[in-house]
């Protein structure tokens, strides 16, 4: 009887015919670069993270002969603000430094002179800072030769209409205003001015709530915002946009009783354009409310001049006069009715500003002489003190007077406020 032959099961065939291809194609996968051994590919080995490009750094030598290794931010021309390597930001007076050395340009802004003159050009350069001044040399291919070799006599090279490079010149200190890294000043002298630029301020709040035998509230806003251009001290002024809102509503009510209603509302805008480092033309516009003297309303719209007497970066006082229309309307009460006044008057400001420290400090006081109707005389002030608490938000402290010579009748003259309250910056 022939042998029966069996035919192999399908799966052992295609076992064995796997076996001879992985057999054949293994010697290959020894040989074979690692990223074509699977469909994924390994993962790459990290790459060592780059090193940050070192910024610039200053050497500062002091008189005592201690130096430090760091950056300078900028100077007031009596003081220095340096970012040190080891002690962090510090301020060191002028007077405490024998030596200053640097490799990059900064910007030189003169001191503010006397009177209305007009400030000296801007001076930039590379600049080493010495006992009798600061040695501003320009920027060049041979830098280095000189600021190691003694400097040629003054040369004069224009750049640009506002600003004149000087090789090899010694600014006395006591010449000096601000010193700007130059990429700062650059930036600022070619920024792009639009209606967001250069807004400041801050948001005032506060509250009172009594529940008793008497019930009574009282609420309190203030919001200011004032747009500066530029927005740098180091630079004269050009542009100065002023906001004001301020309201203080009550109420008080006591069962059998008619409550009281108290609210006293400020609207404000002053537009301010120099034409001077310290003069400006102004115009303004304001509204007001007042029921603690009859006031319904009074709108005034006037033109003027002001004068920035000193600006620094702590302080600022000015001054104004302007020539405008005024309308007043007061309401009428059981005994006498509502009554308007329609005056040409002048005010006659002054507003001052200063900073402690992180406190902050301001007030104002204006008096309005009605030149048609001597009785129909006003003056205001406010005061403020702000607080630091955290961050942007601070504690407010504020007093406001306003006086009416000639208030409707039944009502006294005087109207004073004290506020306490929280401010919000939004700097």
């Amino acid at each position: 009887m022939p042998p029966i032959l069996r035919r192999p099961h399908t799966r052992h065939v295609r076992f064995r015919c796997a076996a001879a291809i992985a057999a054949s194609f293994f010697p290959l996968l020894l040989i074979t670069p690692p990223p074509l051994l699977a469909a994924t590919p390994a993962k790459k080995p990290a790459k060592a993270e780059a090193k940050k490009p070192e910024g610039p750094k200053e050497v500062l030598i002091f008189k005592n002969g201690d130096q430090i290794t760091g950056k300078l931010l900028n100077s007031t021309g009596t003081k220095i603000k340096f970012d040190s390597e080891v002690a962090g930001e510090i301020t060191v007076p002028l007077e405490k430094i024998k030596e200053l050395n640097s490799d990059r340009p900064f910007a030189i802004v003169p001191k503010e002179p006397k009177g209305f003159k007009k400030r000296a050009p801007v001076v930039e350069g590379i600049i080493q800072l010495e006992a009798k001044g600061i040695l501003v040399l320009p920027v060049t291919p041979q830098k280095t030769n000189q600021l190691t070799s003694a400097a040629p006599p003054p040369t004069i090279v224009k750049t640009t209409p506002s600003v004149t490079v000087e090789t090899g010149r010694s600014i006395p200190a006591n010449q000096v205003g601000y010193i700007v890294d130059d990429g700062t000043y650059q930036k600022e002298i070619g920024r792009k001015i639009n209606w967001r630029t250069g807004w400041d301020g801050n948001i005032t709040t506060g509250t009172t709530v009594i529940r008793a035998t008497q019930n009574s509230y009282q609420l309190l806003t203030d919001i200011t915002l004032q747009r500066t251009i530029p927005t740098v001290i180091w630079l004269d002024p050009k542009l100065r946009t002023t906001l004001q809102y301020t309201q203080s509503a009550g109420r008080v009510s006591q069962p059998g009783t008619v409550p009281t209603v108290t609210n006293l509302f400020h609207v404000a805008a002053e537009r301010d354009e120099y034409f001077s480092r310290r003069g400006y033309y102004l115009q303004q516009v304001s509204f007001d409310h007042d029921t603690t003297q009859g006031l319904d309303l009074q709108q005034i719209y006037g033109a003027g001049v002001g004068v920035t007497f000193f600006k620094k970066e702590d302080s600022e006082f000015d001054g104004t006069a302007d020539l405008h229309y005024e309308a007043q309307a007061f309401n009428s009460t059981a005994k006498v009715t509502a009554f308007d006044r329609k005056l040409v008057g002048s005010i006659f400001s002054e507003a001052y500003s200063r900073k402690f420290g992180k406190i902050m400090f301001e007030e104002k006081t204006l008096a309005d002489f009605a030149w048609n109707n001597e009785n129909a005389f006003s003056a205001a002030g406010n005061a403020g003190i702000r607080l630091p608490l955290y961050k942007k938000l601070a504690f407010s402290l504020s007093v406001i007077d306003n006086l009416q010579n000639d208030p409707q009748v039944g009502y006294q003259k005087n109207s004073f406020q004290f506020s306490t309250g929280l401010s919000l910056s939004l700097h």
